[in-house]
Protein backbone atom coordinates (compact mmCIF):
# COMPACT_ATOMS: atom_id res chain seq x y z
CA UNK A 1 0.00 0.00 0.00
CA UNK A 2 1.44 3.52 -1.17
CA UNK A 3 0.89 6.22 1.31
CA UNK A 4 0.14 9.37 -0.32
CA UNK A 5 0.67 13.00 0.30
CA UNK A 6 -3.24 13.90 0.44
CA UNK A 7 -3.20 11.48 3.68
CA UNK A 8 -2.78 13.10 6.97
CA UNK A 9 -0.87 11.61 10.36
CA UNK A 10 -2.63 12.19 12.88
CA UNK A 11 -3.20 11.66 16.63
CA UNK A 12 -6.65 10.53 17.59
CA UNK A 13 -8.35 9.79 20.74
CA UNK A 14 -10.49 6.24 20.59
CA UNK A 15 -13.83 8.14 21.42
CA UNK A 16 -13.18 9.72 17.59
CA UNK A 17 -12.90 6.19 15.77
CA UNK A 18 -16.08 4.69 14.90
CA UNK A 19 -15.24 0.57 14.87
CA UNK A 20 -19.06 -0.34 14.86
CA UNK A 21 -20.75 1.29 12.12
CA UNK A 22 -17.52 0.71 9.66
CA UNK A 23 -18.09 -1.28 7.02
CA UNK A 24 -14.66 -2.19 6.57
CA UNK A 25 -14.09 -5.02 9.32
CA UNK A 26 -13.90 -7.82 6.68
CA UNK A 27 -11.98 -10.31 9.10
CA UNK A 28 -12.42 -9.86 12.78
CA UNK A 29 -10.81 -11.79 15.42
CA UNK A 30 -8.15 -11.54 18.11
CA UNK A 31 -4.23 -11.38 17.40
CA UNK A 32 -2.19 -14.01 18.03
CA UNK A 33 -0.77 -14.18 21.84
CA UNK A 34 2.57 -12.88 20.81
CA UNK A 35 1.06 -9.79 18.75
CA UNK A 36 -1.13 -9.07 21.81
CA UNK A 37 1.70 -9.35 24.46
CA UNK A 38 4.12 -7.10 21.88
CA UNK A 39 1.33 -4.10 21.74
CA UNK A 40 0.76 -4.41 25.34
CA UNK A 41 4.26 -4.03 25.81
CA UNK A 42 5.15 -1.58 23.33
CA UNK A 43 2.07 -0.15 22.12
CA UNK A 44 0.79 -0.28 18.89
CA UNK A 45 3.85 0.32 16.77
CA UNK A 46 2.03 0.57 13.45
CA UNK A 47 -0.34 3.26 13.13
CA UNK A 48 -4.35 2.60 12.26
CA UNK A 49 -6.11 3.54 8.95
CA UNK A 50 -8.64 5.60 8.92
CA UNK A 51 -11.27 7.78 7.02
CA UNK A 52 -12.39 10.89 7.63
CA UNK A 53 -15.73 11.50 7.96
CA UNK A 54 -17.66 14.05 9.59
CA UNK A 55 -17.96 15.92 13.12
CA UNK A 56 -14.20 15.05 14.06
CA UNK A 57 -15.47 11.21 13.35
CA UNK A 58 -12.78 8.61 11.60
CA UNK A 59 -14.42 5.43 10.10
CA UNK A 60 -11.72 2.34 11.02
CA UNK A 61 -10.65 1.16 7.71
CA UNK A 62 -7.57 -0.72 9.29
CA UNK A 63 -6.25 -2.18 12.43
CA UNK A 64 -9.23 -3.67 14.12
CA UNK A 65 -7.65 -5.98 15.97
CA UNK A 66 -4.46 -3.70 17.09
CA UNK A 67 -7.50 -1.39 18.15
CA UNK A 68 -9.19 -3.64 20.22
CA UNK A 69 -6.23 -5.13 22.29
CA UNK A 70 -5.15 -1.51 23.57
CA UNK A 71 -9.01 -0.22 23.87
CA UNK A 72 -9.68 -3.70 26.21
CA UNK A 73 -6.74 -4.02 28.38
CA UNK A 74 -8.39 -4.68 31.93
CA UNK A 75 -5.81 -2.24 33.79
CA UNK A 76 -7.65 0.60 31.96
CA UNK A 77 -10.60 2.49 33.56
CA UNK A 78 -13.17 3.05 31.08
CA UNK A 79 -12.76 6.92 30.87
CA UNK A 80 -8.82 6.76 30.35
CA UNK A 81 -9.70 4.14 27.08
CA UNK A 82 -12.06 7.16 25.68
CA UNK A 83 -9.17 9.26 26.26
CA UNK A 84 -6.52 6.65 24.43
CA UNK A 85 -4.62 8.39 21.43
CA UNK A 86 -3.62 6.37 18.54
CA UNK A 87 -1.19 7.37 15.72
CA UNK A 88 -3.13 7.13 12.39
CA UNK A 89 -3.11 7.77 8.69
CA UNK A 90 -6.47 9.63 7.53
CA UNK A 91 -7.91 8.87 4.53
CA UNK A 92 -9.16 12.48 3.05
CA UNK A 93 -13.59 12.13 3.17
CA UNK A 94 -13.20 12.91 -0.61
CA UNK A 95 -12.79 9.35 -1.35
CA UNK A 96 -15.38 7.27 -2.29
CA UNK A 97 -16.07 3.78 -0.48
CA UNK A 98 -15.19 2.05 -3.63
CA UNK A 99 -11.73 3.91 -3.47
CA UNK A 100 -10.98 3.26 0.62
CA UNK A 101 -12.65 -0.51 0.19
CA UNK A 102 -9.61 -0.76 -3.21
CA UNK A 103 -6.94 0.39 -0.04
CA UNK A 104 -8.09 -2.17 2.48
CA UNK A 105 -7.95 -4.61 -0.38
CA UNK A 106 -4.05 -3.93 -0.10
CA UNK A 107 -4.04 -4.11 3.47
CA UNK A 108 -5.11 -7.44 3.92
CA UNK A 109 -2.30 -10.60 4.57
CA UNK A 110 -0.64 -12.17 1.50
CA UNK A 111 -2.50 -14.79 -0.22
CA UNK A 112 -2.54 -17.91 1.42
CA UNK A 113 -4.14 -16.49 4.55
CA UNK A 114 -6.98 -18.90 5.53
CA UNK A 115 -10.07 -16.37 5.61
CA UNK A 116 -13.32 -17.22 7.06
CA UNK A 117 -15.68 -18.41 4.51
CA UNK A 118 -18.62 -16.84 5.82
CA UNK A 119 -16.84 -13.59 5.88
CA UNK A 120 -15.25 -13.73 2.06
CA UNK A 121 -19.00 -13.64 1.15
CA UNK A 122 -19.96 -11.00 2.92
CA UNK A 123 -17.31 -8.94 1.77
CA UNK A 124 -17.41 -9.86 -1.92
CA UNK A 125 -21.22 -8.68 -1.32
CA UNK A 126 -19.97 -5.64 -0.64
CA UNK A 127 -17.52 -4.81 -3.12
CA UNK A 128 -20.18 -4.90 -5.71
CA UNK A 129 -22.27 -2.52 -3.93
CA UNK A 130 -19.21 -0.20 -3.81
CA UNK A 131 -19.33 -0.26 -7.26
CA UNK A 132 -16.59 -3.05 -7.99
CA UNK A 133 -16.36 -4.98 -11.52
CA UNK A 134 -17.09 -8.88 -11.38
CA UNK A 135 -13.88 -8.94 -13.72
CA UNK A 136 -12.10 -7.36 -11.48
CA UNK A 137 -12.88 -9.08 -8.46
CA UNK A 138 -12.14 -12.40 -10.68
CA UNK A 139 -8.54 -11.48 -11.07
CA UNK A 140 -8.00 -9.56 -8.43
CA UNK A 141 -9.71 -9.89 -5.14
CA UNK A 142 -10.14 -13.72 -5.54
CA UNK A 143 -6.36 -14.41 -6.07
CA UNK A 144 -5.37 -12.02 -3.07
CA UNK A 145 -8.26 -14.09 -0.77
CA UNK A 146 -5.99 -17.13 -1.31
CA UNK A 147 -8.82 -18.32 -4.61
CA UNK A 148 -8.35 -19.28 -7.88
CA UNK A 149 -9.61 -16.61 -10.31
CA UNK A 150 -12.85 -18.00 -11.32
CA UNK A 151 -16.08 -16.44 -12.69
CA UNK A 152 -17.59 -19.87 -11.48
CA UNK A 153 -16.50 -19.62 -8.05
CA UNK A 154 -16.97 -15.90 -7.65
CA UNK A 155 -21.18 -16.67 -8.62
CA UNK A 156 -21.11 -19.68 -6.14
CA UNK A 157 -20.22 -17.54 -3.22
CA UNK A 158 -22.22 -15.49 -3.92
CA UNK A 159 -25.08 -17.73 -4.37
CA UNK A 160 -23.80 -18.77 -0.97
CA UNK A 161 -23.90 -15.21 0.57
CA UNK A 162 -27.74 -15.09 -0.85
CA UNK A 163 -28.55 -18.30 0.90
CA UNK A 164 -26.68 -17.09 4.13
CA UNK A 165 -28.93 -13.86 4.19
CA UNK A 166 -32.06 -16.04 3.66
CA UNK A 167 -31.17 -18.29 6.84
CA UNK A 168 -29.13 -15.93 9.16
CA UNK A 169 -31.97 -15.84 11.62
CA UNK A 170 -32.15 -19.96 11.64
CA UNK A 171 -28.39 -21.01 12.79
CA UNK A 172 -26.11 -19.38 14.76
CA UNK A 173 -22.41 -18.11 13.46
CA UNK A 174 -20.53 -20.14 15.97
CA UNK A 175 -16.25 -19.84 16.07
CA UNK A 176 -16.70 -23.65 14.53
CA UNK A 177 -18.34 -22.07 11.62
CA UNK A 178 -16.04 -19.11 11.20
CA UNK A 179 -13.30 -21.24 10.74
CA UNK A 180 -14.48 -23.13 8.12
CA UNK A 181 -12.95 -21.99 4.66
CA UNK A 182 -15.03 -21.41 1.15
CA UNK A 183 -13.93 -24.60 -0.17
CA UNK A 184 -15.54 -26.20 3.25
CA UNK A 185 -19.01 -23.88 2.71
CA UNK A 186 -19.23 -24.49 -1.09
CA UNK A 187 -20.76 -28.27 -0.95
CA UNK A 188 -23.94 -26.41 1.16
CA UNK A 189 -25.04 -25.07 -2.24
CA UNK A 190 -26.14 -28.60 -2.85
CA UNK A 191 -28.99 -28.42 -0.51
CA UNK A 192 -32.21 -26.48 -1.14
CA UNK A 193 -33.08 -23.13 1.32
CA UNK A 194 -35.27 -26.22 3.51
CA UNK A 195 -31.85 -28.08 4.10
CA UNK A 196 -29.76 -25.31 4.69
CA UNK A 197 -29.92 -24.69 8.39
CA UNK A 198 -30.01 -28.45 9.46
CA UNK A 199 -26.82 -29.13 7.22
CA UNK A 200 -24.89 -26.17 9.03
CA UNK A 201 -25.88 -27.40 12.27
CA UNK A 202 -24.34 -30.65 11.14
CA UNK A 203 -21.00 -29.17 10.87
CA UNK A 204 -21.24 -28.30 14.47
CA UNK A 205 -22.48 -31.93 15.57
CA UNK A 206 -19.73 -33.18 13.36
CA UNK A 207 -16.92 -31.04 14.38
CA UNK A 208 -14.75 -32.34 11.28
CA UNK A 209 -13.73 -29.85 7.97
CA UNK A 210 -11.70 -30.54 5.03
CA UNK A 211 -12.00 -33.40 3.20
CA UNK A 212 -13.79 -35.36 5.16
CA UNK A 213 -16.50 -32.55 5.86
CA UNK A 214 -17.27 -32.41 1.55
CA UNK A 215 -17.56 -36.34 1.24
CA UNK A 216 -19.79 -36.57 4.62
CA UNK A 217 -21.61 -33.87 2.44
CA UNK A 218 -21.22 -35.18 -0.95
CA UNK A 219 -22.56 -38.69 0.49
CA UNK A 220 -25.73 -37.04 2.10
CA UNK A 221 -26.48 -35.53 -0.81
CA UNK A 222 -26.17 -38.53 -3.47
CA UNK A 223 -28.15 -40.46 -0.46
CA UNK A 224 -31.45 -37.61 -0.24
CA UNK A 225 -31.56 -37.95 -4.07
CA UNK A 226 -31.43 -41.76 -4.62
CA UNK A 227 -34.25 -41.68 -1.95
CA UNK A 228 -36.15 -38.27 -3.18
CA UNK A 229 -35.97 -37.22 -0.13
CA UNK A 230 -34.68 -33.92 1.76
CA UNK A 231 -31.45 -34.02 4.25
CA UNK A 232 -33.59 -33.03 6.92
CA UNK A 233 -35.62 -36.26 7.02
CA UNK A 234 -32.04 -38.61 6.30
CA UNK A 235 -30.91 -37.40 9.46
CA UNK A 236 -34.42 -38.14 11.10
CA UNK A 237 -33.68 -41.80 10.37
CA UNK A 238 -33.62 -43.50 13.82
CA UNK A 239 -29.90 -44.75 12.62
CA UNK A 240 -28.15 -41.40 12.54
CA UNK A 241 -30.58 -40.22 15.10
CA UNK A 242 -28.91 -43.49 17.19
CA UNK A 243 -25.64 -42.17 16.36
CA UNK A 244 -26.35 -38.25 17.44
CA UNK A 245 -27.78 -39.18 20.73
CA UNK A 246 -24.60 -41.56 21.71
CA UNK A 247 -23.14 -37.96 23.49
CA UNK A 248 -19.91 -40.35 25.10
CA UNK A 249 -18.47 -40.82 20.89
CA UNK A 250 -15.77 -38.83 20.60
CA UNK A 251 -16.23 -36.78 17.20
CA UNK A 252 -13.63 -39.08 15.08
CA UNK A 253 -15.79 -41.99 16.34
CA UNK A 254 -19.49 -40.28 15.27
CA UNK A 255 -17.82 -39.42 12.05
CA UNK A 256 -16.78 -42.26 10.95
CA UNK A 257 -20.11 -44.19 11.89
CA UNK A 258 -22.03 -41.51 10.26
CA UNK A 259 -20.22 -42.28 7.04
CA UNK A 260 -20.26 -45.84 6.99
CA UNK A 261 -24.05 -45.72 7.42
CA UNK A 262 -24.62 -43.17 4.70
CA UNK A 263 -22.44 -44.92 2.82
CA UNK A 264 -24.40 -48.26 3.61
CA UNK A 265 -27.67 -46.68 1.93
CA UNK A 266 -25.50 -44.80 -0.94
CA UNK A 267 -24.26 -48.05 -2.16
CA UNK A 268 -26.50 -51.12 -0.88
CA UNK A 269 -24.46 -53.71 -2.84
CA UNK A 270 -21.44 -53.06 -2.05
CA UNK A 271 -22.77 -52.73 1.59
CA UNK A 272 -24.09 -56.17 1.25
CA UNK A 273 -21.29 -57.69 0.05
CA UNK A 274 -18.64 -56.35 2.88
CA UNK A 275 -21.40 -57.29 5.43
CA UNK A 276 -21.17 -61.12 3.93
CA UNK A 277 -17.80 -61.48 3.29
CA UNK A 278 -17.02 -60.41 7.12
CA UNK A 279 -19.89 -62.95 8.05
CA UNK A 280 -17.64 -65.26 5.73
CA UNK A 281 -14.47 -63.93 7.59
CA UNK A 282 -15.75 -64.75 10.88
CA UNK A 283 -16.51 -68.28 9.78
CA UNK A 284 -13.40 -69.19 9.34
CA UNK A 285 -12.15 -68.19 12.90
CA UNK A 286 -8.49 -67.35 12.53
CA UNK A 287 -6.56 -66.71 15.66
CA UNK A 288 -7.00 -63.51 17.11
CA UNK A 289 -3.24 -62.22 15.79
CA UNK A 290 -4.55 -63.53 12.13
CA UNK A 291 -6.93 -61.15 9.76
CA UNK A 292 -8.11 -61.64 6.11
CA UNK A 293 -8.40 -58.14 4.59
CA UNK A 294 -10.52 -57.34 0.91
CA UNK A 295 -9.83 -54.47 -1.00
CA UNK A 296 -11.97 -51.75 0.10
CA UNK A 297 -14.17 -51.92 -2.78
CA UNK A 298 -13.79 -55.58 -4.14
CA UNK A 299 -12.31 -53.96 -7.83
CA UNK A 300 -10.13 -57.19 -7.77
CA UNK A 301 -10.31 -60.83 -6.36
CA UNK A 302 -6.82 -59.89 -3.43
CA UNK A 303 -7.23 -61.55 -0.54
CA UNK A 304 -4.97 -60.41 2.10
CA UNK A 305 -3.81 -62.69 5.06
CA UNK A 306 -1.92 -60.73 7.75
CA UNK A 307 0.10 -61.88 10.32
CA UNK A 308 0.97 -60.29 13.39
CA UNK A 309 4.12 -62.13 15.40
CA UNK A 310 5.97 -61.39 18.34
CA UNK A 311 8.60 -64.18 18.52
CA UNK A 312 9.81 -66.80 16.03
CA UNK A 313 7.40 -69.65 17.88
CA UNK A 314 4.33 -67.40 17.23
CA UNK A 315 5.34 -67.05 14.17
CA UNK A 316 5.80 -71.23 13.34
CA UNK A 317 2.61 -71.54 15.53
CA UNK A 318 0.82 -69.44 12.52
CA UNK A 319 2.31 -71.53 9.90
CA UNK A 320 1.56 -74.48 11.36
CA UNK A 321 -2.31 -73.22 11.89
CA UNK A 322 -2.34 -72.36 8.13
CA UNK A 323 -0.81 -75.66 7.34
CA UNK A 324 -3.01 -77.99 9.05
CA UNK A 325 -6.38 -75.98 9.49
CA UNK A 326 -8.14 -75.18 12.51
CA UNK A 327 -9.67 -77.79 14.53
CA UNK A 328 -13.21 -76.90 13.81
CA UNK A 329 -12.89 -77.68 9.85
CA UNK A 330 -11.64 -80.19 7.94
CA UNK A 331 -10.35 -79.92 4.43
CA UNK A 332 -13.40 -79.74 2.42
CA UNK A 333 -14.89 -77.56 4.85
CA UNK A 334 -12.29 -74.90 4.74
CA UNK A 335 -11.99 -75.03 0.81
CA UNK A 336 -15.82 -74.61 1.07
CA UNK A 337 -15.48 -71.15 2.82
CA UNK A 338 -12.73 -70.20 1.05
CA UNK A 339 -15.05 -70.69 -2.12
CA UNK A 340 -17.72 -68.45 -0.55
CA UNK A 341 -15.64 -65.56 0.19
CA UNK A 342 -14.34 -65.35 -3.28
CA UNK A 343 -17.73 -65.37 -4.68
CA UNK A 344 -18.19 -62.51 -2.89
CA UNK A 345 -15.86 -61.03 -4.86
CA UNK A 346 -17.15 -62.70 -7.62
CA UNK A 347 -20.21 -61.23 -7.71
CA UNK A 348 -19.01 -57.57 -7.14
Amino acid sequence: MKITPAWDNSILTADQIETVETPFNWFPGALSENDNSSIKQNGILLPLLVKAVRDSKYLLVDGFKRFSCRATQTEISNHEKQTLEFSCIVLPDSLSMKEVAGIRLHTLAAAGTAFSGLHVCRMLKNLLLYGFEKDKIVLEVLPRLGLKPSVRLLRQLLDLQEMLEVQEQQFRQTDFLMSLGCEDLLPLLKFSQNDFATVVGLAEKMEVSGKKWRNLLQVLDEVCRLKQTSAVEVLKFPEILEIFGRSSLQAPVRYRLLKQQLDSWRYPELSDLRQRFEQGRQRLKLTPRMSLESEAFFENDDLTLTLKIRSYEELLRHLKYLEHGAHEFTAEKSEELWNDLFAVLLEE
